[in-house]
């Protein structure tokens, strides 16, 4: 075999030991040698090969894979600035905790500040966002992934000489690689927290599926309240319910003086908040190692929420005060036409057994606030490490592989960021796709926000990115079916796999429902 052949045929002999089994293929001429080598062995090997034109799409529907799966997925590009375009999934894989593998072909370490075509810095080019970055030479050099603990991205740079005939490898022996064991939570530091609690409320981010009953178990024996995010899978847990708070403001109204967060950082107001109220005692329990707060607060991290905590305290002192928000409720019932209501309604036609992805701030804000608790959607995501618009379509896409029926719901303008991701569409599995545009016309939730609400009309065209856009044409363009829900009207009946729903949204309406919640 060529030297290039060889160290294809190693790289992915290191990925198969890593448990890589899906490969999402951004091809060009500087990774040609693993890209070949990777089409001529993956059907004898098992392994999905999907493509795309786009690295950016192509790396967040990879980490929407690895999300779902847990097991680690790889984004191949070649040289350049199609490195480059990695850099947004993998911050939101490195603060997500996602098993992503950025697989980068280079040219030859020799042309490194050279300024030859494609020959840019790509050697640690994701910074810490990568936390272990390979850069292989030869082969010897992948004896470094071991150091990878299979959480987080990890970026492999393989150096390919200029492809040639032959470059192909046509067998793939698979190299063991050991990675860390699970990590259990110390339980004795929750307990000591809970022990020493007199007005505690427990904030649930995202938790992981494996946590949950252990979590459920907890928060019943400590019978603190709960405010539960739609992507922690106890929202509507039945278990807890005379324990959740419907609203996010009754946090802040019941004054806590202690707060125990489980899971991933939330995206309540109030947690921002929290960088102020320095009397108030934060500890937060996650996979992730980090406290989400700027200010001081204790913080444990690891891969198995332990099951039994014999100390529980008393977590509250007061008899538990109304759960329900009677201002919210009479917001929604008087201004059903209001964005947050529309969701609601939306969300009474989702099958509880559907995934449910939440593309951004606003989507996930909305379903948190209005969502029904009637029919229970314990499978509910979203991307919250670094809070991105980009890249939302191509993740759920990657989520919604195997599944029977998905829905991913996303602002207009995070739709506009992503016009390309469904070109994966026709590599994946069947199932029933619900693409659904929350179309206010622009960025509406800057206007929200305490530093943008005075501004004048004028400005207002600038900071929301208003726009007069639909989605039918892009809808027909990658052949998906078009549906139009406008403010007012019935739910539409659906029929088809792969639907775009466009929420034609009354933002009159809306702002009343806000104006009524001040």
């Amino acid at each position: 075999m060529t030297p290039n052949a060889r160290l294809a045929g190693a790289a992915l002999g290191h990925l198969a030991g890593l448990g890589v089994r899906d490969y999402v293929v951004c091809a060009g001429a500087r990774n040609a040698p693993i890209v070949s080598s990777l089409l001529l062995v993956c059907k004898e090997k098992g392994w999905k090969v999907r493509h795309h034109f786009d690295e950016r799409s192509a790396a967040f529907f990879a980490m929407g894979l690895a999300k779902k799966s847990g097991r680690p997925a790889a984004i191949l590009t070649t040289s350049g600035t199609a490195v480059a375009e990695l850099l947004p999934a993998a911050v939101e894989a490195y603060y997500s905790g996602i098993p992503l593998v950025l697989v980068t072909a280079d040219r030859p370490c020799a042309y490194r500040g050279s300024g030859a075509p494609q020959a840019i810095e790509q050697a640690g080019i994701f910074g810490p966002y990568a936390p272990v970055a390979v850069d292989v030479a030869e082969a010897s050099d992948l004896a470094a992934l071991g150091d990878w603990s299979g959480e987080g991205p990890l970026h492999l740079n393989l150096c390919f000489a200029e492809p040639g005939p032959g470059d192909q490898c046509d067998a793939v022996d698979e190299v063991s690689i050991a990675l860390p064991g699970l990590n259990e939570i110390p339980p004795d530091e929750i307990a000591a927290f809970l022990k020493s609690a007199d007005r505690l409320i427990v904030i649930l981010g995202e938790v992981p599926e494996n946590w949950r009953p252990a979590v459920e178990k907890l928060l019943a024996a400590i019978g603190a309240p709960v405010w539960a995010e739609a992507a922690s899978g106890l929202r509507e847990s039945r278990v807890l319910a005379n324990q959740l708070l419907r609203a996010e403001t009754l946090v802040a109204t019941l004054a806590p003086r202690q707060i125990l967060r489980l899971g991933g950082v939330p995206s309540l107001r109030y947690w921002r908040d929290l960088e102020s109220l320095i009397d108030v005692s934060v500890l937060s329990v996650s996979p992730q190692p980090f406290s989400g707060l700027a200010r001081a607060s204790r913080n444990l991290t690891g891969d198995t929420f332990p099951k039994d905590i014999t100390e529980t305290g008393h977590g509250w002192t007061d008899d538990l005060t109304p759960l329900n928000d009677a201002n919210l409720e009479d917001a929604l019932t008087k201004h059903p036409f209001s964005e947050p209501a529309m969701v609601g309604e939306l969300s009474r036609h989702i099958p509880s057994d559907a995934l449910v992805y939440l593309g951004n701030s606003l989507p996930i804000r909305e379903w948190n606030l209005a969502a029904t608790r009637q029919i229970p959607h314990p499978r509910t995501f979203a991307s919250r490490g670094a809070n991105g618009i980009d890249g939302q379509i191509a993740t759920w896409l990657g989520m919604s592989e195997g599944e029977a029926e998905s829905w991913g719901l996303f602002g207009d303008l995070t739709a506009l960021y992503d016009l390309n991701a469904p070109a994966l569409l026709e590599q994946l599995s069947a199932g029933r796709r619900r693409l659904v545009i929350l179309n206010n016309a622009g960025g509406r939730l800057f206007s929200r926000l305490s530093s943008m609400a005075a501004l004048p009309e004028s400005h207002k065209l600038v900071t929301e990115n208003r726009h007069a856009r639909h989605f039918e044409k892009w809808a027909a363009m990658w052949d998906l079916g078009y549906l139009r829900w406008i403010a007012g009207e019935p739910f539409p009946e659906i029929a088809g796999d792969n639907i775009v729903i466009e929420v034609i949204l009354d933002n009159a309406a809306t702002e009343a429902f806000w104006e009524a919640r001040r």
